[in-house]
């Protein structure tokens, strides 16, 4: 009989992604677990079999922010030179 569910670290594996990440996924809800009481976290076959075989690349929904910040995959905003002849704080004496 095939498993019905997996871990969080065999999820990983299976989707060659990092440990972490898939934690990540699973706090965010982009991954659903099978609630049990503890601090199990089991996901089910089914799950992942709908996630690999969905018609919009998984790459895509993956890329989703998890730690709260809305541009955490955005690239950070350019830096830009102070004018010049002009000191960067002025120190009161």
């Amino acid at each position: 009989m095939e498993r019905l569910t997996y871990t969080v670290s065999e999820v990983a594996e299976l989707l060659g992604i990092s440990r972490s990440k898939a934690y990540d996924l699973v706090a965010a809800g982009l991954l659903p677990i099978v609630p049990l009481p503890g601090r199990r976290k089991l996901v089910a076959r089914a799950v992942l079999e709908r996630l690999v075989d969905a018609p919009e690349p998984a790459a895509e929904r993956m890329t989703v922010a998890t730690n709260g910040d809305q541009y955490s995959n955005a690239p950070p905003p350019a830096r830009t030179a102070p004018a010049a002849g002009r000191p960067r704080s002025r120190i009161a004496s």
